[in-house]
């Protein structure tokens, strides 16, 4: 809710450019939350807008169901942080299904600047 078809549909199709990547390939659940948590804190104090987290498909041979447990647990987390826009699964050039894109919300100052930009000459009355 709140994101606009078109953003949205740039998102899934991999549109944007990605700014920074966290890979959680041979983490447990544990350290990968304190990961995701801590990659998304950094990425909006940098001012990034879109971030990739490969998360990996799971493996038939992964003893302890770690790697596919991580997709479903890296949905569940993002929905519980506010400045997450929005997120897809990455298109196959960047990992598929193994991988999720996240678009995250302008900072105050990235609005302003759009503001600043996109009305520049005009006079609001």
């Amino acid at each position: 809710p709140g994101v606009q078809h078109g953003v949205y549909k740039k998102l899934r199709l991999g549109k944007y450019r990605i700014d920074a990547i966290l890979d959680l390939h041979q983490m447990r659940v544990q350290q990968a939350r304190e990961q995701v948590f801590t990659f998304i804190q950094e990425a909006v104090d940098l001012n990034l807008r879109t971030v990739s987290i490969l998360h990996g498909k799971g493996q038939l041979n992964n003893k302890s169901g770690e790697g596919s447990l991580l997709k479903g647990y890296v949905n569940h987390w993002l929905r519980e942080i506010n400045s997450v826009l929005a997120f897809h699964s990455a298109q196959p050039i960047h990992g598929g299904t193994g991988a999720t894109y996240v678009l995250l919300k302008k900072s105050s100052e990235k609005k302003r600047e759009n503001r600043l930009r996109y009305n520049k000459g005009r006079i609001d009355y």
